[in-house]
C-alpha cells in the first residue's frame, strides 16, 4: 500500500527513519535549505504492508512553479538514491503524478532498479556525467595529478597559473557566507543570463550558504587582487568527503577561475578528504581529468516535456 504525506513534521520524522545519513544529500536540513516553501509542497510517498510500519518512502514534492514533482532538494543535488526495495518500484510509480521527474540517481542503483524492472528503462533514459577527484589517488597534492597531463597540456597548465600569480592574488580561507560576492560576480558575468538574475534561485542559494554556515559545513575561498574581492568558491564539508557547490570569478582577470578551482582543491587535499565532487556538467572537468560517472534522470511520463506554466 502507498499513502501520500504532507505534513511537513510528518515529512520530517519519515525522513529521519529512512535517511541512511551517509552523504550530504541525507541530510534533512541542507535538503530543506533547497526547499522553497512558497512553492514546493510535500508529497511523500510512503509504502506499508497492511497495518505494518512503513518499509519505503520516496520524499516527493509537488514544484508548482514548474508544474511538476521531484524529490526534495531538486535538481541540484546528485547521485541520490530511492529509499525503498526495488520490488516496490513499480506500486510508488503508479502513483507518482504525471511530470515527475527524479534528478540525477545514481548509476549503479538505477542498474540495480531495471535488472530488477526492465519495463521501466524508456524513464530512465537521460543521463549527465558527474566529475569528482579522490585525492588519495594522487597523494593529496593536486600537482601531482597535474602531473599525469600531457607535457603540452601540463606546460600550459602550469602557465597559466602562473602568469595569473604575477597579479599577486591574495588568498583568505573561511568559514564566511559569502552568497552575495558570488552573486554579485555571476551576475557581473552573465547579466541576464545569469542563473542568479532570478530572485528565486537568489534566495535559494543564500538559503543553503546561511545553513552550511550555520552547520560548521561551510568552506570559503577569497581571492582579492590589489586589495579588492575577484573571485569565491564556497564548498560544502560533509564527512569525509568535500563537494564544490559555488565558484565564481570576476573574468576580466584569465586564468583567475583556473586558479580559484585549484586552490579549492587543494584545501580538500590538506583537509585529507577521499572524495572532492564537481558535480555534474561543464566540459572542463574532463579536460582537468577528472573522474566520471553517469547519472541518471527518471521521468513519467519519458522525456523530453513541453514546457508547462506553473
Amino acid at each position: 500500500m502507498i499513502r501520500t504525506e504532507t505534513d511537513a513534521q510528518a515529512c520530517k520524522k519519515l525522513w529521519e527513519m529512512f535517511s541512511p545519513k551517509q552523504d550530504a544529500w541525507d541530510d534533512w536540513d541542507l535538503m530543506f535549505a533547497f526547499h522553497d516553501e512558497e512553492k514546493h509542497r510535500f508529497n511523500f510517498l510512503v509504502h506499508q504492508a497492511g497495518d505494518g510500519p512503513p518499509n519505503g518512502m520516496i520524499p516527493l514534492v509537488h514544484d508548482t512553479s514548474e508544474s511538476r514533482y521531484m524529490l526534495m532538494g531538486g535538481s541540484y543535488p546528485d547521485g541520490r538514491i530511492l529509499w525503498l526495495q526495488y520490488e516496490d518500484f513499480p506500486e510508488f510509480f503508479e502513483h507518482f503524478p504525471d511530470r515527475t521527474v527524479l534528478f540525477e540517481l545514481r548509476l549503479d542503483w538505477v542498474t540495480g532498479l531495471l535488472k530488477r524492472c526492465p519495463q521501466f528503462e524508456a524513464n530512465f533514459a537521460e543521463q549527465d556525467i558527474r566529475y569528482h577527484l579522490a585525492p588519495p589517488e594522487f597523494e593529496f597534492d593536486f600537482y601531482r595529478h597535474i602531473d599525469t597531463f600531457s607535457a603540452e597540456k601540463k606546460q600550459k597548465f602550469l602557465y597559466d597559473l602562473r602568469k595569473i600569480r604575477k597579479s599577486e592574488p591574495v588568498l583568505h580561507w573561511s568559514e564566511d557566507n559569502e552568497a552575495d560576492l558570488f552573486i554579485e560576480l555571476v551576475n557581473r558575468n552573465f547579466g541576464t543570463e545569469s542563473d542568479y538574475a532570478s530572485e528565486e534561485n537568489a534566495k535559494e542559494l543564500r538559503r543553503v550558504i546561511d545553513e552550511l554556515q550555520r552547520s560548521g559545513r561551510l568552506r570559503t575561498l577569497i581571492i582579492e587582487i590589489d586589495g579588492v574581492k575577484q573571485a569565491v568558491s564556497m564548498s560544502l564539508r560533509h564527512g569525509n568527503k568535500m563537494v564544490a557547490l559555488y565558484a565564481a570569478s570576476n573574468n576580466d582577470y584569465n586564468n583567475l577561475g583556473k586558479l580559484l578551482n585549484v586552490e579549492t582543491i587543494q584545501e580538500a587535499c590538506r583537509l585529507r578528504v577521499d572524495e572532492i565532487s564537481y558535480m555534474t556538467g561543464m566540459q572542463w572537468k574532463a579536460q582537468w581529468q577528472m573522474k566520471s560517472e553517469p547519472c541518471i534522470t527518471m521521468r513519467k511520463p519519458p522525456g523530453p516535456w513541453a514546457e508547462t506554466a506553473g
